[in-house]
């Protein structure tokens, strides 16, 4: 999953913000693209690592899956799936790379179901047992065909049968919801150790269900919210800024409300554009969180939202 972070070295101002483990987005980015510049420039890459972190990771989560499936990994049928555009799809070709195995990537709608007994390419025909699909499940679960008939059972009961495994797909959906957030901050010291409460006070940004909990200066956001839709910052009793993009699915849902922070800015080419880390988390394989890839997008208004800038970066 990738985190996005206030970054502010002049505030002092270091919480993440968000969790985004259901969206490539921002990925080749972080691992690949700052090196490439880094490089261009005669600077160094600011994460060694990730590369090889990423493609360890990769792999070991392929491997249990096999293990899961019971067939040996070279039995495995693997797919990569996203929304058919060159950010996402593209994204998938490159991540592919990194899989030691053989692949496949195809977009969304060329995935099918077979007499509820496998997922397929319906290029090729071809079953699949391991699917990496980095698509929302929220909006899955919407989702139909041409005849109006929803496709999430069939997938699901698939999911229920162990014919299919989705990786990065129960646990994402689990973590992307804002309100997890929330969730942290409610259950405060009662809940944790001593050490996490401290990492909860200084890293995480106070959040809540309702402005009631959060104080007249908060910045509001849907709960399943993505790309800065619906969102709008509150500054001591008045809205400061607001989204450009207000779709009725993000603005009709419940929001989540968290303290109002002063993100840093950037000027480039005379624009003062505000500036939002990200950094890139993976399971180690032995369910341990280690870091792998980090970078800086830049938006033209306080909102960052899907027309946001990627500011490569070097040491």
């Amino acid at each position: 999953m990738r985190l996005d972070w206030c970054w502010n070295q002049e505030t002092g101002i270091k919480k993440v913000v968000e969790t985004n483990p259901q969206t490539p987005s921002f990925w080749f980015e972080c691992t690949d693209g700052n090196k490439k510049v880094a490089r261009h420039f005669g600077l160094q890459e600011p994460d060694l690592d990730a590369q090889k972190i990423l493609k360890i990771t990769l792999n070991q989560h392929v491997n249990r899956v096999a293990l899961n499936l019971r067939k040996p990994v070279t039995d495995c049928r693997i797919a990569f799936t996203a929304l058919n555009n060159a950010e996402d799809l593209g994204t998938m070709r490159w991540l592919s790379n990194y899989l030691e195995s053989k692949s496949a990537i195809l977009p969304l709608e060329y995935l099918g179901i077979k007499d509820g007994e496998y997922l397929f390419d319906q290029r090729t025909q071809k079953p699949i047992d391991i699917l990496f699909m980095w698509y929302p499940v929220e909006w899955l679960i919407h989702d139909t065909d041409e005849k109006g008939e929803r496709l999430w059972p069939a997938l699901e009961q698939l999911i229920f049968e162990n014919k299919i495994v989705i990786v990065n797909f129960g646990s994402a959906f689990a973590l992307q919801p804002k309100s997890v957030f929330a969730l942290i901050t409610d259950l405060g010291y009662d809940f944790f150790s001593d050490k996490d409460a401290g990492t909860v006070w200084e890293y995480f940004p106070k959040t809540s269900l309702s402005t009631t909990g959060i104080g007249n200066s908060y910045f509001a956001k849907p709960i399943l919210g993505r790309e800065g839709e619906g969102g709008f910052a509150v500054n001591s009793g008045n809205i400061s800024a607001r989204s450009s993009n207000n779709d009725p699915w993000y603005t009709q849902q419940n929001y989540v409300y968290q303290e109002l922070l002063e993100f840093p800015k950037l000027e480039i080419d005379g624009k003062s554009m505000t500036q939002v880390w990200g950094a890139w988390l993976y399971n180690d394989g032995n369910d341990k969180f280690i870091s792998g890839g980090v970078g800086i997008r830049l938006s033209e208004g306080e909102i960052t939202d899907n027309l946001s800038y990627w500011c490569p970066i070097g040491c």
